[in-house]
């Protein structure tokens, strides 16, 4: 995004009669400052454009790391592990274990 699209004076000229307008009727009603605001009014929004892509840029990056996040959670394997049954392997070695993945219908982990 090239930060030299617009004026970047008369989007301040702009910004700044739109506060001054909150605390006097002169900057809504005068003639020569109705003209200053149509002059300025393009470059005011493309300074706003500008700010409003560049916080949805940073909302997206945030959303996309929150989701890798998630994924990557739901990605971890299943390890499960069974006591042993009184063979003598199994009692040598310990129990049958098992490592399935989430996606899998198939699973063969205990129900918690």
């Amino acid at each position: 995004m090239d930060k030299k699209d617009y004026n970047r004076t008369n989007a301040l000229v702009y910004e700044l009669i739109l506060f001054l307008q909150r605390f006097s009727n002169f900057f809504k009603t005068n003639f020569w400052i109705k003209k200053i605001l149509e002059n300025c009014f393009e470059d005011w929004c493309e300074f706003r454009t500008q700010i409003l892509m560049a916080d949805l840029d940073k909302q997206t990056e945030a959303l996309h790391d929150a989701w890798d996040l998630e994924e990557a959670d739901l990605q971890k394997p299943i390890y499960t592990e069974l006591p042993p049954d009184n063979s003598e392997a199994q009692a040598l070695l310990g129990g049958e274990m098992r490592l399935s993945a989430p996606w899998t219908v198939d699973k063969n982990e205990p129900s918690d």
